[in-house]
C-alpha cells in the first residue's frame, strides 16, 4: 500500500507548494479534490492549457496522480442534476487519461425521501451509466458517505452493477462513527469492492450521539490499525489517502502540521498490517 493526500489539506497553497510539501513528507499521491478557490479544476489553466507542464512537475516531485474527487453522486432524484453528473465523470475521466489518474471518486448522495429498494435500483442505474462514460481504464469509485454511509447499501449498488471499473472508496472513518460499524461489518459488505481508501481520526465530543471533532491521526479514537490491516489481508495494494478537510474546518492544525504527522502515521499503519 502506498499514501496520499487530498488537496482539501491545504486550500492556501499553490500548487508548486502542494507538490513540494507533499513529496518532502513522503507520499505517493496527490488526489485532486479542488485547487486553490476552484473546486472544479478542469476549468484552470493547470489542467487545460498548462496540462502537460503540470504533468511534469507532478512527476518530477515523485508524485502520481492517485485520483480526481468529483462532486458528482451515484444517487440523485431529479435526472437534471444526474446528468451535470454524468457531465462532471466525463471531465474527470478526460482528466484521468490526460495525468494517468486511475479513479474519480463520487459521492453516494441523499435519498430525499425516496424509499431505499427504488433508490438501489436508480443508483444501480446511475453508476452504471456513469461506468460507460469513464470508460475502461478508469474506474468509478463510491464513497461511503451521505446517506450511503452504511455498507450494506452501497453493497447492494455495487452488486447489482458489477462492473470491472466500479468499486467502492472506504471512508475508514463514516461507517464507524456515523453508523457505528465495526471495521470488520464494513469490509464484510464492501471489502471486495474497496479500490480506494480516506483515512481521518476523530474523538466524540459529547455534545451528541455522532458528534465528534477530526484530530490528528492516533489522537482520535476510531480503530484505523484494524481497518488497516483488514485491507491488507484482502489483498488491498492501492492508496491509502489522508483526507484532512482544512478547506471545510479551517480551525483544524494546518497543512505544515498535518501533511508530515500523517505520512508517519500512515507509514506505520502500513507496516504493522503488513
Amino acid at each position: 500500500m502506498k499514501i496520499a493526500c487530498t488537496t482539501l489539506a491545504c486550500p492556501r497553497w499553490s500548487l508548486e507548494q502542494i507538490l513540494k510539501e507533499l513529496s518532502a513528507s513522503g507520499y505517493d499521491g496527490i488526489d485532486f479534490r479542488g485547487l486553490g478557490d476552484e473546486m472544479e479544476v478542469w476549468k484552470l489553466p493547470a489542467f487545460t492549457t498548462d496540462a502537460e507542464a503540470t504533468a511534469g512537475k507532478i512527476a518530477a516531485a515523485g508524485l502520481t496522480v492517485s485520483g480526481f474527487s468529483s462532486s458528482a453522486r451515484m444517487f440523485n432524484a431529479d435526472a437534471d442534476k444526474r446528468a451535470k453528473g454524468y457531465a462532471e465523470v466525463a471531465e474527470y475521466a478526460a482528466l484521468c487519461r490526460r495525468f494517468g489518474a486511475p479513479m474519480i471518486r463520487v459521492f453516494g448522495g441523499s435519498l430525499g425521501g425516496v424509499e431505499l429498494d427504488r433508490a438501489i435500483d436508480v443508483a444501480a442505474e446511475t453508476l452504471t451509466e456513469m461506468a460507460e462514460i469513464a470508460g475502461e481504464g478508469v474506474t468509478v469509485a463510491v464513497e461511503t458517505h451521505d446517506d450511503w454511509t452504511a455498507s450494506a447499501p452501497l453493497a447492494a449498488v455495487l452488486a447489482k452493477v458489477d462492473r470491472p471499473n466500479v468499486g467502492a472508496l472506504w471512508d475508514l472513518h463514516h461507517p464507524y462513527r456515523m453508523e457505528g460499524e465495526s471495521p470488520q461489518q464494513t469490509y464484510d459488505n464492501i471489502g471486495r469492492y474497496t479500490v480506494a481508501a480516506h483515512l481521518k481520526d476523530s474523538r466524540l465530543t459529547g455534545k451528541g450521539e455522532h458528534d465528534h471533532e477530526y484530530v490528528l491521526g492516533g489522537e482520535g479514537d476510531v480503530p484505523l490499525g484494524e481497518m488497516v490491516k483488514l485491507l491488507a489481508a484482502g489483498g488491498y495494494d492501492g492508496m491509502i489517502t489522508l483526507e484532512w478537510e482544512k478547506k471545510w474546518h479551517p480551525e483544524l492544525a494546518g497543512p505544515e502540521v498535518a501533511l508530515p504527522a500523517h505520512a508517519k502515521y500512515m507509514r506505520e499503519l502500513i507496516a504493522q498490517a503488513q
